[in-house]
């Protein structure tokens, strides 16, 4: 009998490596079920991307009077709209709210969709907790004029646009409601098939790079870094693997390492405890690890972390700059010799190319980095590159748009709007440049043989890939390296692959 249901809607190919709890939703949804005792259930789009209406119909009931969806920009917006709109059109008494990166940043567009009843912005469990309230008129309710972060349209479509808040929403682990996800194991990180929990062990980010969201959203914030308390997240790690067995830990965090001594404290509490599993940080920042000893380092192995991803962004000093990055190029090679004395911490390297103002002798640079990463640190994997997206409140979108960047004005341009299209080319680079950026995502899932080195299900469809992979390494390398990006008729097999294979992860 779910009151509401909450939908995680599928993401592209690369999402579908990593597939995590829906931490996002389960946060929503939290004071809803605490405070209003009210049903909820969880859709998950990306278990059974090819089935989402048969299971959305499972979840329906003639109590549902909320569906709530957590967006991003890309191809999320695509299959969110339609789910949306199937919604709508066989269920009009449900209402339907948005919450996420997206409505965040571009809520004109999409109230702008008239199946869309509501947006919320920022944060969104205290929000989505008083418009539930609104809804079901508990006597403790607030008006819509007063729930902050809320969009709506008024009587005469226009769009009306609450304050976000400018408070984190810390979370008490204890209140998580797990129990919405009905299998836990079909989550996991990119390395492997272990179980895996995200959890937060700090909110914010104190650094302003020129392409993030997270210093506009922050702005009004006193504080833009805050931990959580080590013994809380202890805790919270012995909860969910004496609980759900978790094996691996995955830190969300924007940054965990602004104090290295906050990570180190947790590290020691995990060893204390006793708790034997993998650890991995999704944020770490390059002028963080040159802070890092040698020492550090070895104690996070010794603690069983297995995963960092590090912002690495691009090769050239002058566009690192322009983004407000506040590292070289040689701090990069630094970093990368240091950590490839480690080498069972598995590094992953992200990449951003395409800015404004950028040259093709910049993007080879970056292309030159690449290799050179590779080079000195065998172990490392590199993450396929993004094109930087503009978003709104962002000193990167007031840059492109002295560029000529034209911004999507309604929510399918948005849903276009996806890393991994081929369709999305930013108006600053030229169409051969364009291309060369493409040839090198493409190739970036190849040269670092991580097919192989990270998957290693063996269902007929993997054995297939890898097999493939290898015959096409050399192709990818060869084309990398040399910057061979004309006649790239392996677009066509990627985009077959983007709709075949998250059904198959």
């Amino acid at each position: 009998m779910a009151h509401i249901v909450m939908v995680q809607p599928s993401t592209s190919l690369t999402g579908s490596f990593i597939r995590m709890i829906p931490l996002g939703i389960l946060y929503a949804a939290s004071r809803v079920i605490r405070d209003l005792q009210l049903d909820v259930a969880l859709l998950d789009a990306r278990i059974n991307p090819d089935r989402w209406q048969q299971d959305l119909e499972t979840c329906l009931t003639p109590e549902t009077r909320i569906v709530g969806f957590s967006v991003m920009s890309g191809f999320s917006i695509l299959e969110s709209l339609k789910i949306t709109r199937w919604i709508k059109q066989h269920h009009q008494e449900i209402i339907v709210v948005w919450g996420g990166p997206h409505p965040t940043f571009s809520p004109e567009d999409t109230l702008a969709e008239p199946t869309i009843d509501f947006v919320i912005r920022g944060y969104g469990r205290d929000a989505f907790h008083d418009l539930v309230a609104h809804v079901w008129q508990r006597p403790e309710a607030p008006q819509k004029e007063d729930i902050q972060g809320l969009g709506w349209r008024n009587e005469w479509g226009e769009t009306r646009l609450n304050p976000e808040s400018d408070q984190f929403e810390f979370m008490d682990y204890q209140e998580i409601p797990y129990h919405l996800i009905a299998d836990f194991s079909v989550y996991r990180h990119i390395d492997g098939d272990a179980m895996v929990f995200p959890l937060y062990s700090v909110m914010g980010c104190p650094y302003k790079c020129a392409f993030c969201s997270t210093p506009a959203q922050l702005a009004g914030f006193r504080k833009k870094w805050v931990p959580y308390a080590t013994t809380d997240v202890v805790n919270h790690i012995r909860m969910v693997k004496e609980r759900f067995g978790a094996s691996y830990i995955y830190f969300i965090d924007e940054d965990s390492f602004v104090n290295l001594a906050h990570v180190e404290a947790i590290v020691r509490g995990v060893r204390e405890a006793g708790l034997q599993l993998k650890l991995g940080f999704r944020g770490a920042r390059v002028n963080e690890i040159k802070r890092m000893s040698d020492d550090f380092l070895e104690m996070l192995v010794n603690a069983g972390t297995s995963t960092m991803h590090v912002g690495v962004e691009c090769g050239s000093d002058r566009i690192l700059n322009l983004m407000g990055k506040h590292i070289t190029v040689a701090d990069i090679l630094e970093i990368n010799r240091k950590l490839a004395r480690h080498p069972q911490l598995r590094i992953f390297y992200n990449f951003i190319v395409g800015y404004p103002t950028e040259t093709f002798e910049e993007t080879r640079q970056t292309r030159d980095l690449v290799l050179r990463l590779m080079a000195d640190n065998p172990s490392c994997f590199i993450i396929p590159l993004n094109k930087p997206r503009p978003l709104p409140r962002t000193r990167l979108y007031e840059l492109a748009l002295n560029h000529g960047y034209r911004p999507p004005q309604t929510l399918l341009e948005w849903g276009s709007y996806d890393v991994e299209s081929s369709d999305y080319n930013p108006e600053w680079l030229s169409a051969s440049h364009n291309r060369c950026i493409r040839m090198m995502f493409l190739a970036m899932y190849f040269i670092d043989n991580k097919i192989h080195r990270l998957h290693p299900r063996n269902t007929l469809f993997f054995k297939i890939l890898r097999l493939l992979a290898r015959i096409y390494r050399p192709i990818a390398m060869l084309r990398f390296r040399y910057g061979i990006h004309q006649f790239l008729v392996e677009d066509w097999v990627f985009r077959l692959l983007n709709r075949l294979l998250p059904s198959h992860y």
